[in-house]
């Protein structure tokens, strides 16, 4: 893993939410493009979010099973940076949205066989324990199991990291970022800024604790 874990804050939507998750210290914003997504925003809004960040937050559109077409439009009228890409899409299909720069998601579980990263010619990976958009603390994923991934390219891990667990599953899995959503929400699309500062604490003091055992 790097030095440093990117923080990427997902389903922004509101202005106040995305301008103090980069205070606190977040790398990325993500803004849900999904039909029917209790996050959904529209294009306008994020473009009008987008236009006020920092110009060194990148930002991220995440789509699922979209047309390639509603795709491209739907990144250029709201100014994301990066497509994400869930669902069951092909690899020919996100390398479709050239120029855009693009990860591809993946729902993972026990039984998830990390070939299925080698098929997408991607730099960047998102590892997902969520399903149906939430984590499943009953059901801790095996983080450790990650390490070997980066092989692949650079993994984001998402899923039941919860300020408490983030820390524990940096340790295990050292990816190159974590994905953070519902675990720092007082409702969908709402952010609890105190859960996301505590959060964001728990993602530096990891890697303090990894940086110490390599000096």
């Amino acid at each position: 893993m790097s030095a440093r874990v990117a923080i990427k804050v997902c389903g922004i939507t509101e202005e106040r939410d995305a301008e103090d998750a980069v205070h606190l210290g977040a790398d990325a914003l993500g803004f849900d493009f999904r039909p029917g997504s209790p996050r959904a925003i529209d294009p306008a809004l994020a473009r009008l979010i987008v236009d006020r960040l920092p110009a060194f937050v990148t930002t991220v559109g995440v789509f699922a099973d979209a047309p390639l077409i509603r795709v491209i439009e739907t990144a250029r009228r709201s100014g994301v940076a990066l497509v994400q890409f869930q669902g069951a899409v092909s690899p020919a299909h996100c390398l479709g949205v050239a120029p855009y720069r693009w990860i591809k998601a993946f729902r993972v579980d026990a039984s998830f066989d990390p070939r299925a990263l080698s098929a997408y010619p991607a730099t960047t990976y998102l590892v997902d324990t969520r399903v149906d958009g939430l984590a499943d603390p009953a059901k801790p994923f095996e983080w450790r199991r990650v390490r070997s991934w980066s092989t692949y390219g650079r993994i984001v891990i998402g899923g039941s990291l919860a300020p408490s667990l983030v820390g524990m599953a940096i340790e295990d899995a050292r990816p190159y970022g974590v994905d953070v959503l519902e675990e720092v929400e007082v409702a969908p699309g709402k952010k609890d800024l105190d859960r996301l500062e505590l959060f964001i604490q728990a993602v530096r003091r990891a890697e303090r604790r990894i940086a110490g055992e390599t000096t």
